[in-house]
């Protein structure tokens, strides 16, 4: 809740210092930050909250290369019979976009991100949830999904993604592996 809170606030000051005539917003060759609000449904029927931060480089064939940060968390998730408390997870990834080419207002794009995520949390076993012990583990971060952006002037844009996301993927189905549907609400400065 914090975090949706800070995002909004940040996005709602910012946004009177930019005018709102509808440019087209495909600069090329620049640099772009996009602060967004990331929520991610887990298979295990929770929710994990995540404020995230990316830095891109349009180039003019529609490719945005970049790299990112988000703060994940959750309160408690259930998984593998075990109980997990006060999840949190930090993934530093690399990032690319393609924009696909249209003359609309609306331009959709695809984006994969690929990284390492670095996961705190209590674990205890279902038979005994009062026995806790603090883990502390990388994890191989992955994200694929799909995105449209909207022009409100030359220099900013907004976005909404959805997405499969991945904290710890790894081929063995034991492992501790929070991964579900992920929705992303936010903003580029261009």
């Amino acid at each position: 809740m914090i975090a949706k809170r800070t995002f909004l606030y940040f996005f709602f000051s910012i946004l009177p210092f930019y005018s709102f005539s509808q440019q087209a917003g495909n600069i090329a060759g620049g640099f772009s930050v996009s602060p967004a609000f990331e929520l991610l449904r887990s298979t295990h029927t929770n929710y994990f909250y995540a404020p995230s931060l990316k830095f891109n480089y349009r180039f003019a064939n529609g490719l945005e290369p970049g790299v990112g940060l988000e703060y994940a968390t959750t309160p408690v998730h259930h998984d593998n019979g075990f109980i997990l408390h006060r999840l949190r997870f930090i993934p530093v990834y690399g990032n690319l976009k393609y924009n696909f080419n249209t003359s609309k207002k609306i331009k959709p794009y695809a984006e994969t991100s690929l990284g390492v995520s670095f996961n705190h949390y209590n674990i205890a076993e279902d038979a005994t949830p009062h026995l806790k012990r603090k883990v502390r583990e990388p994890g191989f971060y992955t994200y694929a999904g799909l995105g449209a952006r909207y022009s409100l002037t030359e220099h900013l844009d907004t976005f909404l993604a959805v997405g499969l996301k991945g904290y710890k993927m790894s081929t063995n189905d034991l492992d501790i592996n929070p991964h579900g549907l992920s929705f992303t609400l936010g903003f580029s400065i261009l």
